[in-house]
């Protein structure tokens, strides 16, 4: 079963990024059982981030209170 989401301030989404849907308003991240919702307005801070780059590798997703950066995105660097 698949939940979706819009993430709360200082509220946390990580995962595996399976797609990244942009449907106006709206930006969609696909983590398989979780799609997180991100208004197309907070979303503009991130495009440049949330490339094909970032399809199919782990990352964090924190949507914050900041004005500037209302959502940040982190990329897991894997270290075996």
């Amino acid at each position: 079963m698949t939940v979706t989401k819009r993430l709360g301030t200082w509220e946390e989404a990580s995962g595996l990024l399976l797609a990244v849907v942009e449907a106006y308003p709206y930006l969609t991240l696909d983590f398989g059982d979780l799609h997180v919702i991100i208004r197309s307005e907070e979303a503009n801070s991130i495009k440049g981030i949330l490339d094909e780059k970032l399809i199919g590798k782990r990352i964090s997703v924190l949507r914050t209170d900041l004005h500037d950066e209302p959502i940040l995105v982190r990329e897991h660097l894997d270290r075996y």
